[in-house]
């Protein structure tokens, strides 16, 4: 699993009410993060990544995750390994139009594709603009 968390602590200002804003704030800038993560950073290939992302929002604290089991893999890359069947005698895939049946492959590995921290990178960006619109919606209400 990855995840991207955004939470707040400390900030005790007895005369101002600090908690409504900051659960705004972390509410905004984890949707922020979830939209970003969700529909502009995660690779397409079936669309499985995409839809395992999710987002959670409790009180001060929120975070994105991808749950799909691969999502780690495709985040940070593989290095080169082999493939064996588990639960068959070969494995069957199709190259070049053509079926391909094999009792082993040697997987190349993959690249990195880190969708999650682009996300997080560029959400963390966008957190002076969030706050500046939270903090105009805050301040209306108790002016």
């Amino acid at each position: 699993m990855i995840k991207i968390e955004v939470s707040y602590s400390g900030l005790k200002i007895q005369d101002f009410k600090i908690e409504p804003l900051m659960r705004s704030l972390v509410r905004d800038v984890t949707e922020y993060a979830y939209l970003l993560a969700r529909f502009e950073e995660a690779p397409e290939r079936t669309g499985r990544l995409k839809r395992s992302i999710k987002r959670k929002v409790r009180g001060t604290k929120g975070e994105v995750r991808a749950e799909a089991p691969y999502a780690v893999f495709v985040e940070k890359g593989t290095r080169p390994h082999i493939i064996r069947p588990v639960r068959a005698r070969a494995l069957r895939f199709q190259v070049g139009g053509e079926i391909v049946f094999a009792k082993l492959v040697h997987h190349p590995g993959t690249k990195p594709n880190p969708f999650m921290r682009r996300a997080a990178e560029r959400t963390a960006q966008k957190i002076p603009d969030l706050f500046g619109k939270v903090w105009r919606k805050h301040v209306a209400l108790y002016s």
